[in-house]
């Protein structure tokens, strides 16, 4: 990331990152649905203001990410069809 973007976007990134890893860390540790629903919400909510930084910067940024999903979730559909037959 730091050879993408200016010396603040790159810390504002590395900061979300952190955040987000930080949720996603206390998520495993969830007593409750409602404490790990709590605790997804701000993981979400990082990866979105991340998100919306770049494309601040680079328009297109955040259709590329969903075009990326979306073929992640067809691939993992389509693998799980094959091992669905045998």
């Amino acid at each position: 990331m730091k050879n993408l973007f200016d010396k603040e976007l790159v810390e504002a990134l590395e900061q979300l990152c952190d955040e987000t890893c930080e949720a996603m860390r206390l998520a495993k540790a969830s007593p409750d649905l409602d404490d790990l629903s709590a605790t997804f919400a701000v993981a979400l909510l990082k990866l979105g203001l991340a998100t919306g930084f770049i494309e601040q910067r680079h328009p297109g940024f955040a259709k590329e990410v969903e075009v990326k999903r979306q073929r992640v979730i067809a691939a993992l559909t389509q693998e799980q069809q094959k091992h669905q037959k045998h």
